[in-house]
């Protein structure tokens, strides 16, 4: 379900709107796809999940964010280039706490986690399939008003390679790959590599929401058990919908 906006203090938003953020209108196209895909994805949870609000990029915030934008369109263009026209471009779910979130806004990438399972599947920033949000949900923290935050981000995935579970490697292992995924069949974890952190990844839009049950740390077991799904229709429709972030 999703609070309507009469009930939502801007206050609560005010980090968002300072870096660049406004707000995306209830019942928009994107935000109804954005929203029903979301909530899919948190499986089942998704039926205790409040979505609160969805920011998009202006790109309007502090100069270095629209540097990043620009320097995202340049790399597409040379992976794609390399990969024979396709920078294999997805949309995939990031989660933080509100600090890091902001930081990454303000920013750009600066730190490399471990999944919050211990899996770890080499050096990068790690990303949720756009149809997986409780991966990244289980990645958040609720902020001091019970808030989560996830960024659904634009990422050039380019040629993919699998990597292994508890492997060391920080980089593409031949000039053949761009970014690494622990599993080509069947992918739940996207990583893209340090050096590339800040030019093949791009934030678009942020999703702010509460969902109480998370702090269940079984969630993870519960997913694993039902999954999480969008059909090939809707996932067409949401990424050419809003390749720049744009309603």
């Amino acid at each position: 379900m999703q609070v309507p906006v009469s009930q939502v203090s801007s206050d609560q938003f005010a980090f968002l709107s300072r870096n660049g953020m406004i707000r995306s209108e209830e019942g928009n196209r994107a935000s109804e796809l954005i929203k029903s895909t979301f909530l899919k994805g948190m499986g089942l949870f998704g039926n205790d999940t409040n979505l609160v609000a969805i920011h998009k990029n202006a790109n309007s915030g502090p100069t270095g964010q629209l540097a990043r934008l620009k320097r995202f369109e340049i790399f597409s263009a040379a992976v794609a280039e390399k990969c024979g026209g396709n920078a294999n471009i997805k949309h995939a779910w990031y989660g933080a706490s509100k600090s890091e979130i902001c930081e990454i806004l303000s920013y750009g990438f600066t730190t490399c986690r471990q999944p919050e399972d211990g899996d770890g599947y080499g050096v990068g920033v790690y990303l949720s399939p756009f149809d997986c949000a409780i991966d990244g949900a289980l990645s958040s923290e609720a902020d001091e008003d019970g808030l989560r935050h996830l960024l659904l981000c634009r990422v050039i995935l380019g040629k993919m390679e699998e990597i292994c579970v508890g492997s060391k490697q920080y980089q593409p292992s031949s000039n053949h790959f761009d970014s690494g995924v622990d599993n080509l069949s069947a992918p739940r974890r996207h990583i893209i590599w340090s050096a590339y952190m800040n030019s093949h990844i791009v934030p678009n839009y942020v999703v702010s929401f509460r969902a109480p049950n998370l702090n269940d740390k079984c969630a993870n077991t519960h997913f694993n058990m039902h999954g999480c799904f969008c059909s090939v229709v809707q996932a067409f429709e949401i990424l050419t919908s809003f390749k720049y972030g744009v309603d």
